[in-house]
């Protein structure tokens, strides 16, 4: 065990020291990396756009809108910037009136304090949906590897993991990953899947993005086989 957080503390350093590193090298994307950026940007969002609902309300918390690009020496080109939306179940919603309120309704009446808190935690659950996207990802953190037997099966990604990690509170925790290069492993020993790139570091080149969907299980589930995942590879610049 003593030597597993050794290892992580390690990796943390290295990430730590990289970030530091390439703090002092960032610069405007040339035309090349725009090219790439703006393929990128451009389908991302036409995927993003198919979470919309009349269920939920939807936030746009981050663009990539005249990003700084980084210089790390490990990967191909690294943006300051990601894409982020969130979304608020609508009250007047369909999913409103039938999946919250009746839970709402004969909660109010559980005398036991215990199961009163925690039904108030799943309703709340069902309310809230975050979407995050990154690129070109060295390593992709997970508390459990991925898991083939058990994972689901959706065309177009490398492979799709329900992960413990849930910074966003609501909900589960879903990792969508897609790579033009399909060599990566994962390490338990870090507890990360680690990429291996087929260009050389800082060049223009998109290899693979990660896609995090928190919020609840059914919602998400819905989005696996709603949308064809498979879009998001025609954002890749290999």
């Amino acid at each position: 065990m003593k030597s597993r957080n050794i290892w992580k503390l390690a990796l943390m350093c290295v990430v730590i020291s990289t970030a530091v590193f390439g703090f002092f090298k960032k610069h405007d994307p040339t035309p090349a990396e725009q090219k790439a950026l703006t393929k990128y940007t451009n389908v991302m969002n036409k995927v993003l756009d198919q979470f919309r609902s009349p269920d939920w309300e939807e936030k746009i918390d981050s663009t990539i809108d005249h990003p700084t690009v980084s210089t790390f020496g490990d990967r191909p080109m690294d943006i300051d910037q990601l894409l982020q939306r969130t979304y608020e179940i609508r009250k007047d919603s369909k999913r409103y009136k039938t999946l919250v309120e009746p839970r709402l309704k004969k909660n109010a009446a559980e005398k036991n304090v215990s199961k009163k808190q925690l039904e108030a935690a799943q309703i709340e659950d069902l309310q809230h949906l975050q979407v995050q996207v990154h690129f070109n990802m060295l390593v992709v953190p997970m508390i459990t590897g991925p898991d083939p037997k058990v994972d689901p099966k959706v065309p177009g990604a490398i492979f799709v993991h329900k992960d413990r990690n849930n910074p966003f509170s609501h909900g589960v925790a879903y990792i969508l990953f897609f790579s033009g290069a399909k060599n990566g492993r994962w390490e338990e020993v870090n507890d990360v899947y680690r990429n291996f790139f087929v260009h050389k570091p800082d060049t223009p080149f998109i290899e693979n993005i990660e896609v995090r969907i928190f919020g609840p299980e059914d919602r998400i589930k819905e989005l696996l086989r709603k949308i064809d995942w498979r879009q998001v590879n025609t954002a890749l610049t290999m």
